[in-house]
C-alpha cells in the first residue's frame, strides 16, 4: 500500500512539472507566411548561366509544433515540428511543382518531420547548439541547429538557424544547364510557442 502511494505520488509530480506545449501555424499565402510571427523560411542559391546569383526565398505555409515542457525545472525537450510537403512554397508555382514531386516525391512521402530532443533550459538565455534529425523523403537524417529561446508572458520566443546539404539529405538536384542550385539550403526559423494549456 504504502509503495502504491509512493508511485501515485510521484507520478501525480512528474505530470504536474511535465506539460505538452502544441499549436499550429496557418497562412494563406507566401507574403503571409513571409511576415508571420511564427515561421519557417528555406533558401537556395540558383546561379543563371554560370553568371547570375539570386537567393529563391521559400516559407512553410502550414506547419504544427510539440514539445515536452517541465515547468518547475524550465526545460523544454522533444520538439517536434511537422508540415505537409505540399506547403513548402517558393511563390513560383513552376518551381513548387518541381519542389513537390521531384525533389520531395510528395506522393510518396507526404510529410516532413524535424524533431530537436534536448533537453533545453529555459532559464539560460544563450544561444544553443543542439543535434536534431530530420525525417524527409523516408529516411531519417541529423542535423546541426543554432537557436535562441527567451520566454515572453506566456510564450517562448525561438529563432535561430541550421544548413543542409541537398547531396546528405539525399533530394535529388533539379538543376538544368541554363540555372544551377547550391547544394546547401539555409533554414531560419521563428517560433512562438504559447505556454497556455
Amino acid at each position: 500500500m504504502k509503495y502504491l502511494f509512493c508511485l501515485t505520488l510521484v507520478v501525480f509530480t512528474f505530470s504536474i512539472q511535465a506539460k505538452e506545449l502544441m499549436g499550429n501555424v496557418a497562412n494563406k499565402n507566401w507574403e503571409s507566411a513571409k511576415n508571420a510571427s511564427s515561421r519557417l523560411q528555406f533558401i537556395v542559391e540558383s546561379t543563371k548561366i554560370g553568371i547570375f546569383s539570386s537567393d529563391v526565398d521559400g516559407y512553410v505555409k502550414e506547419f504544427s509544433y510539440k514539445a515536452d515542457y517541465d515547468e518547475v525545472n524550465g526545460i523544454l525537450k522533444n520538439m517536434q515540428i511537422t508540415f505537409a510537403v505540399t506547403s513548402m512554397d517558393t511563390d513560383n508555382n513552376d518551381r513548387n511543382q518541381k519542389l513537390h514531386n521531384m525533389c520531395l516525391s510528395f506522393k510518396k512521402y507526404p510529410q516532413i518531420v524535424i524533431n530537436i530532443p534536448g533537453p533545453i533550459s529555459i532559464k539560460k538565455m544563450q544561444t544553443y547548439q543542439q543535434k536534431g534529425n530530420v525525417l524527409i523523403r523516408g529516411k531519417k537524417k541529423e542535423f546541426s541547429v543554432s537557436f535562441k529561446i527567451s520566454e515572453v508572458n506566456k510564450s517562448f520566443l525561438l529563432s535561430g538557424n541550421t544548413v543542409w546539404s541537398l547531396k546528405e539529405m539525399e533530394i535529388p538536384d533539379p538543376s538544368i544547364a541554363i540555372a544551377t542550385l547550391s547544394d546547401e539550403i539555409r533554414i531560419n526559423f521563428k517560433l512562438k510557442v504559447d505556454k497556455k494549456l
